[in-house]
């Protein structure tokens, strides 16, 4: 069984109605119809080609990549931890 890197896009919309244009590039994780912006997973690897077709659809505002895998996922141990 091979794992595939995945990661999760951002995807800004002018009007909620184009969501199901949407779905077929990638895994549609969470949206939210307020905002107007969708949450998808893709593969990692297609992920350069997808938003540049993202980019040129009309009612698309902006994609953003999610910012998680910039974040620190290791701890140093704190001060008060050592008491």
């Amino acid at each position: 069984m091979n794992i595939v890197a995945r990661t999760s896009l951002i995807i800004y919309l002018k009007h909620m109605k184009h969501e199901r244009q949407v779905r077929k590039f990638g895994h549609i994780v969470s949206v939210n119809r307020q905002e107007r912006y969708v949450v998808m997973y893709i593969n990692e690897d297609e992920a350069d080609q997808i938003v540049d077709k993202l980019m040129r659809l009309k009612y698309v505002k902006q994609v953003e990549g999610s910012p998680y895998k910039y974040l620190k996922k290791t701890y140093e141990k704190e001060q008060h931890e050592m008491l």
